[in-house]
């Protein structure tokens, strides 16, 4: 694959670097790859703007948005007569439309073509709609009627309609009357309907994806069935699954059949292959905090209560798949032993194994996997083997024959039919006996294997053991494979396919464990010396050839990702292999050692070259690299690559990465075809050579965090796709003239603009840091993700409003930015808007309007003093910050909104109006130094709050802010860290418990502040220990029964010199308290300060200097008595 294909994944990456420029996760990506991928939505919403955009379809959408359904809303508000090809495409491939129906929706010739279109589709192939009539009777659609019937009279005259196309609305409008809908009269409240429309597209949806993805997965419904029983999905315990079954039987394809039909269930899903993947917990953690969060707090453990916090804020479904040791689990312990406190409620764990043993004692329900029935062995054969062949009597005979053979093996089914595809009764009875000689599994794949010619066979070998992980991309794969065999590959990929022995997903090569097995097995049986075979990539036999120089020519590739012991080579570890073609060391940093005198020899042969963290000065100068393809050396210790100039016409990738010790790069002027360079943090480079200026096939240059580089040449490819260059102080010019650029960060440079020769088709474009730019950059036509952090720009042009693609704008710490400009059309790609530190006074109400959907507003110290009202109808908004603004009032929000940071407000005096929305919630709630608030206002609405018997989306409510009196509606009150409360002798209607306490600031001089980027986490924590005096367990007066895990409450509390309290309100304890009506409960709170929110010992706490403390029981009288909380 060129490194053109790659330049987007490098463009979210630095994204990724500020999670705050990355579109919202339910939204489609704007960015584009070179060939754009037509985007499939789950839902195409038909409605008149007029009536409905900003209010009623606009809260449908973002409520369709919440539960990631992929929801198309035009959001066009000027449209024609006609509509355009692609909205009709568009209409074509979506799963289902829901039509808002609204009083004028009929005087739309617009909205009434969309309509003709999908029912069209409903005629043709049985396209699911869902008619909403909002406040319009479906009679009066139905006989166009009442209001909506002269809105339609108004059309017909206004446009002299031929009769066809009349006679096609009329019949698009009764047959949507016809369906069953839903209707919403003037009196019904607005957001249950809109809750039970969603209810209706997921019911619709999930049935939709179950018999899409059961499709050719004979016996797959009833299995996957009883795996959701096991579940209990409409459960909130969070429960742990076993899928337990020999291999190829099906467990891994039964675990995503379940996550495609449940998905809509759950907030977030994680999927980990463990044969497949490395380092599963930094992929977890990455799937949890967010890249970004975690390269800035550097290693976590599951342990740490940072990690816990947010687990316990989600309902996840978790995935382990192919856990086929205990040692697999280890890091894991910790979360599944302790799961009702690690997983939000109603999460669900599926562990995939084929060891019983590994399950047993993690495990609440273990599901075996039997193989297929003898009717269903049946159909999946004949499917692979016979596919639309007539089939005879000797194929029905031989097929039962072989399925009881496999023992109903699904993968052996298929791999076996699809060998068999075309072949003669013969050739079936053929493999009928060798199946009867020998019935094991894995001689039974080893029959399609052995139909192969010698070239198919050895690329099966080389992906078996290279290629199947999951960093190597698709046509990257390809691409090598190409290199080795001289020639395309592409009809051998295709017979392999064909052939059922390796599988392709958009992005790369699979093969099933049994077939990578087998394979495995192949190669060791060529010798019982590993030396003397053709592919070495277990690391134990790696590490023999090398550490005692056993190597020989016919090894062809090594391959090792991770070694679980340091070892040392010798110079000429690598003299004998000349045959060696591939060489791949990844996660082996710090773990191979070489003489003083560094490597001597590499193979000429050599087409792909990896070696993570290569111990040596420089490559041997006796290695020609003349057919090298690829070269990654990252976190090498090279000084330099080479010396001369060398003959590498073939090379097409150089990655230095992190090489910290690099000083300058050879002459490349002989790399004619070299397409990539990526040197990222090579601290010592200081100059790059100037002959790179004259590599026209130059596509990707990526020299990000080249601190000490003090210049650069003018590069002249046209083909120049991606540049990066930051914090070279020296660059004052855009060092290319490329009209193709796509990604430009010039971040911490001197330049003063960007010529407009070079802007045109730039996607994404980072000038953070760039004091000297004043101007806002023109000629952006193409724009998607715009950073301008730091400069010194004045202006934003009116002109913005027109970059119809813009996702993502930061301008923070521009801060001679005063103003900016009216809007006047939609943009509704911009997603994310970052103005903190900037000098804006007030955001114009125009924008507020126009910006239809942001998710993600920052005004982190600016001097805006209000909101405009408009801002509740931002029906997208998701986050908004107004952290040390001089805000006064907040009003109204949107419904939407998840995050709100109000910390440091001084001026701030009410903010009563959050407590409305439900799903803010989600979050604790900081007013923390916002001294002007109303205390007895906010504590009183969430008192109002908590007695409403409204569901709470975290099951708790928390807030900080300023103030030293604990509210009268506590009941049970004390002086100091603890405090013991008699419980009722009847408990089954406590509902909930509440906790105040007000903290004695400044906090002490001997508590050690350390913290997340500079910032202080207080870890508040406590114990409860239920005590009885009724002289049982062996006539002890103070028996403690019970000792909860202790709970963590994080807050920035080091910066308040005056009084502060916490009000914390949660469901986790009743259940627990409930058992104890009648005894005394002691509650003690201590206090930790955690480095980077890590989880504190037991040990390491101390009582916490509190003024006061407070108990709050909740009761319902509603509640049955008998009801268990979840």
């Amino acid at each position: 694959m060129s490194c053109f294909f790659e330049v987007f994944a490098y463009i979210w990456r630095f994204i990724i670097r500020n999670p705050h420029v990355s579109p919202s996760p339910s939204t489609p990506s704007t960015l584009t790859t070179a060939q754009p991928q037509v985007i499939k939505y789950d839902v195409f919403l038909s409605f008149r703007g007029e009536d409905t955009r900003v209010g009623f379809t606009g809260h449908l959408h973002a409520a369709l948005k919440r539960k990631q359904i992929l929801t198309f809303i035009d959001n066009q508000l000027v449209r024609g007569d006609e509509i355009s090809a692609s909205l009709l495409r568009t209409i074509e491939e979506a799963k289902l439309s829901v039509i808002v129906f609204s009083e004028n929706y009929a005087s739309s010739k617009w909205c009434l073509e969309e309509l003709a279109k999908i029912f069209e589709r409903r005629r043709n192939n049985g396209h699911i709609v869902i008619p909403v009539f909002y406040q319009v009777d479906p009679s009066n659609v139905r006989n166009q009627a009442g209001s909506f019937g002269d809105a339609f009279a108004r059309l017909i005259k206004k446009k002299a309609l031929t009769m066809d196309k009349e006679k096609s609305f009329t019949d698009a409008l009764t047959d949507a009357a016809n369906l069953s809908g839903w209707t919403l009269r003037e009196s019904h409240p607005e957001s249950q309907f809109i809750e039970k429309i969603v209810g209706d597209v997921l019911k619709k949806l999930h049935a939709m994806s179950s018999s899409h993805t059961m499709a050719g997965l004979f016996g797959i419904d009833v299995r996957v069935s009883e795996v959701e029983s096991l579940l209990d999905m409409e459960s909130l315990d969070v429960l742990i699954v076993g899928i337990w079954g020999m291999g190829g039987i099906g467990k891994t394809t039964i675990a995503e059949v379940v996550c495609s039909k449940v998905r809509s269930r759950f907030e977030r899903i994680f999927f980990a292959n463990f044969r497949q993947q490395s380092d599963l917990r930094r992929s977890f953690l990455s799937w949890l905090l967010g890249q970004e969060t975690l390269d800035t707090m550097g290693s976590l453990s599951f342990r740490d209560s940072f990690v816990r916090d947010r687990l316990r804020r989600i309902r996840g479904l978790i995935v382990l798949d192919n856990v086929d040791n205990l040692m697999h689990l280890e890091e894991w312990r910790d979360l599944l032993d302790e799961r009702n406190s690690s997983f939000g409620p109603g999460s669900k764990v599926l562990i995939t194994s084929r060891d019983k043993q590994v399950l047993s004692n993690v495990v609440d329900e273990t599901y075996k996997v039997q193989g297929l029935t003898d009717e269903q062995a049946i159909q999946l054969f004949s499917s692979k083997a016979l596919k639309n062949c007539i089939t005879t009597s000797d194929h029905k005979h031989l097929i039962e024959q072989i399925g009881r053979h496999v023992q109903g093996n699904p993968l052996a089914l298929k791999v076996l039919g699809s060998s068999l595809y075309g072949k003669s009764i013969e050739e079936w009875r053929s493999a009928l006996n060798k199946l009867a000689q020998h019935p094991n599994i894995k001689d039974v794949l080893r029959i399609s294997y052995d139909g192969l010619d010698s070239e198919q066979k050895s690329i099966f070998l080389d992906i078996a053991h290279f290629l199947t992980r999951s960093r190597w991309e698709k046509s990257r794969a390809i691409r090598i494979l190409d290199v080795f065999y001289g020639r395309s590959v592409i009809f051998d990929i295709n017979t392999l396919i064909d052939k059922c022995l390796i599988n392709t997903s958009p992005s790369s090569l699979e093969m099933h464990d049994l077939l990578r097995e087998m394979a495995f097995n192949i190669v060791r049986a060529e010798s019982d010396f590993p030396g003397e075979r053709s592919r070495l990539c277990h690391p134990r036999d790696v590490v023999q050839v090398l550490e005692e120089n056993k190597g020989t020519q016919q090894i062809k590739g090594i391959s090792v990702d991770g070694l679980s012991r340091h070892i040392h080579l010798k110079s000429d570890a690598f003299a004998m292999m000349d045959g060696l073609r591939f060489l791949d060391f990844d996660h082996v940093v710090d773990k191979m050692h070489l003489p003083p005198t560094g490597l001597e020899y590499l193979p000429n042969e050599l087409r792909y070259l990896q070696w993570r963290g290569f111990p040596s000065k420089s490559l041997p100068p006796s290695f020609g690299a003349e057919h090298l393809v690829e070269l990654d050396l990252r976190k090498s210790k090279l000084v330099k690559l080479w010396t001369g100039v060398k003959d590498v016409g073939n090379l097409r990738t150089i990655d230095l990465s992190e090489s910290p010790y690099l000083t300058e790069l050879p002459d490349l002027s002989m790399a004619k075809n070299l397409q990539c360079l990526r040197l990222q943090k090579c601290s010592s480079l200081t100059e790059v050579s100037s002959s790179l200026q004259y590599l026209d096939k130059l596509e990707e240059v990526d020299l990000f965090g080249c601190d000490n580089l003090r210049s650069f040449p003018m590069l002249y490819s046209k083909v120049l796709r991606y540049l990066e260059i930051d914090r070279c102080l020296d660059v004052t010019t855009c060092p290319t003239i490329s009209q193709n650029m796509v990604c430009l960060r010039l971040e911490q440079t001197s330049i003063k603009e960007v010529p407009q020769s070079v802007t045109g088709r730039l996607k994404y474009l980072n000038l953070n840091g760039c004091s000297k730019m004043t101007k806002f950059p023109e000629n952006l036509e193409d724009i998607e993700v715009l950073q301008l952090e730091g400069t010194a720009i004045k202006e934003v042009p009116s002109s913005i409003q027109f970059l119809i693609s813009l996702c993502s704008l930061v301008m923070s710490g521009c801060s001679k930015l005063e103003s900016l400009p009216e809007i006047t059309v939609p943009m509704k790609s911009l997603l994310y808007l970052n103005l903190s530190k900037t000098g804006i006074k007030e955001i114009p109400s125009s924008l507020i309007k126009h910006m239809i959907s942001l998710t993600s507003l920052y005004l982190d110290r600016t001097p805006i003093k209000e909101l405009p009202l408009s801002i509740k109808d931002m029906v997208c908004l998701e986050e908004l910050t107004l952290h040390g603004t001089p805000i006064k009032a907040l009003p109204e929000l949107p419904p939407s909104l998840e995050t709100l940071t109000t910390h440091d407000c001084a001026s701030l005096e009410t903010a009563i109006s959050i407590f409305n929305i439900g799903r803010i919630l989600c979050d604790d709630l900081d007013f923390t130094n916002c001294f002007k608030l109303d205390q007895k206002q906010q504590v009183a609405a969430m008192h109002v709050k908590i007695q409403s018997g409204e569901e709470l989306p975290r099951r708790r409510i928390q807030m900080v802010l300023p103030g030293s009196e604990i509210p009268e509606w506590f009941g049970d009150k004390g002086i100091g860290s603890s405090l013991t409360i008699h419980l009722p002798s009847n408990c089954r209607q406590l509902k909930g418990i509440a906790f105040c306490l007000v903290f004695l600031l400044p906090l002490p001089h001997d508590m050690p502040i350390t913290g997340i980027s500079g910032r202080s986490d207080v870890l508040v924590n406590y114990d409860y220990h239920v005590t009885s005096k009724n002289g049982e367990h062996n006539g002890d007066d103070e028996v403690v029964f019970a000792s909860r895990e202790r709970r963590a409450l994080s807050y920035d509390l080091v910066s308040c010199d005056s009084d502060h309290m916490i009000l914390h309100y949660e469901l986790h304890l009743v259940n627990h308290l409930r058992k104890y009506s009648g005894n005394e409960v002691t509650f003690k709170f201590y206090y930790a300060v955690s480095p980077r929110g890590r989880r504190v010992d037991h040990e390491s706490r101390r009582p916490f200097e509190l003024k006061s403390c407070g108990v709050y029981l909740h009761f319902d009288e509603n509640l049955p008595a008998d009801t268990d909380l979840p």
